[in-house]
């Protein structure tokens, strides 16, 4: 993700652009670039506004449409005073506008049904949604919890410290491997010494060096994490999970490796990677991932590509719970890790096809709602359980 850009939409957002900068965000709108940067962007600054509210799932879809409206609304503006001889773009982005204000009357509306209580399932308790968070181990066994309020972390030239260049406590050690650990509820970013970054996502865990020697770069990976390598042809850069290693020089890709998954997937994005698995008699499998691929690793160690739909395995880091055909334990296997609960079943399993989707920042509440809609399921909120029922 590049961070300029992301600086860049805030900075539009809150009409803080120079002209150059205004000029750079325009003509990047219009060819359509960086749309992740952009939805990232839109999404930090509604959570923002959503955690200012007192119901955090009831204004969810409003405040992000509010904020899409804001930003459009500030193009349409500035641009007009900065080069007003684009009139055919200017009417497009203030039809666009106008959309967003058709969409944002109609969130305000769907909030005054729901308020009534119409169409929605009242729970007893509610969940808020996970946070960034994490610890960090060093090998003598102590442990540093690392700030949530920072973006993540930063091991470069020996020195550990936060995205914005502050400290975090501690002097890095030559050769030290650290742990990086991300509880139920919580995700975080760790930047590594050769400039790979790595989001972790909840319930996960990542160990790697404090410097990279030797012809190889190794991290372990356990849980899911999602991987922007840093080029290096000299020194591929190896990941080591659940009875498989990933090779790259340079790429960007997904892994989800946790032990209450039946599968290891590995999701590529971007670049090629190279997946090597191994089994308890010694045998071992390759195959290598094109763009748009996956390769899943089952318990007897075949590896299997096939392509898919990118946007599933990337909706943990792009802020959503997609669900499309998921059975209801795979689906609440997310849910737990995200809200860091309990999750109990009440009699026979619901047997329905689960699909939809749901903004993390969403109180537990609204994701089960998704669930009762579109599948055939009852949930009980008590506490940090849940209870799930036919």
């Amino acid at each position: 993700m590049d961070q300029d850009i992301i600086e860049l939409f805030r900075k539009h957002i809150e009409k803080q652009c120079s002209a150059a900068e205004l000029e750079k965000v325009f003509s990047i709108l219009e060819a359509g670039s960086y749309p992740d940067e952009l939805d990232y962007a839109l999404t930090q600054d509604a959570n923002k506004v959503i955690e200012a509210g007192d119901d955090i799932g009831k204004w969810n879809q409003i405040a992000t449409l509010n904020v899409h409206h804001k930003l459009i609304t500030a193009i349409t503006d500035q641009k007009k005073a900065v080069n007003p001889k684009r009139p055919g773009v200017i009417l497009k982005m203030a039809s666009i506008s106008a959309a967003a204000c058709i969409l944002l009357f109609f969130g305000w509306y769907l909030y005054n049904l729901n308020t009534a209580g119409i169409g929605r399932t009242q729970y007893e308790s509610d969940i808020a949604p996970g946070k960034a968070g994490a610890t960090l181990r060093l090998q003598n066994g102590k442990e540093i919890s690392l700030n949530g309020l920072k973006a993540g972390v930063i091991i470069k030239d020996n020195r550990l410290s936060y995205n914005d260049g502050s400290g975090v406590g501690l002097d890095a050690s030559a050769k030290e491997i650290y742990t990086a650990n991300t509880a139920p509820g919580n995700t975080y970013m760790v930047t590594l010494p050769d400039g790979t970054q790595v989001w972790l996502n909840a319930a996960s865990q990542l160990d790697f060096p404090s410097h990279f020697e030797g012809k190889n770069r190794m991290v372990s990976l356990k849980g899911e994490a999602y991987f922007q390598v840093a080029k290096d042809k000299l020194h591929p850069f190896i990941v080591e999970t659940r009875g498989m290693q990933v090779k790259v020089l340079g790429t960007h890709f997904n892994i989800n490796s946790y032990a209450d998954e039946k599968i290891t997937k590995t999701t590529l994005l971007e670049g090629s990677v190279q997946l090597i698995s191994s089994s308890l008699r010694g045998a071992s499998t390759e195959a290598i991932l094109k763009p748009g691929q996956q390769g899943t690793l089952a318990d007897q160690g075949t590896i299997v590509v096939s392509e898919v739909d990118t946007t599933l395995a990337m909706a943990w880091k792009n802020n959503k719970f997609i669900f499309e055909n998921n059975d209801i334990q795979s689906v609440m296997r997310m849910v737990q890790r995200w809200y860091n609960v309990e999750v109990i079943y009440s009699g026979p399993l619901p047997d329905a096809a689960f699909g939809g989707k749901v903004s993390r920042f969403s109180n537990v509440s609204n994701v089960l709602r998704v669930l009762e809609t579109t599948g055939g399921a009852h949930f009980k909120i008590d506490g940090r359980k849940i209870y799930v029922s036919k």
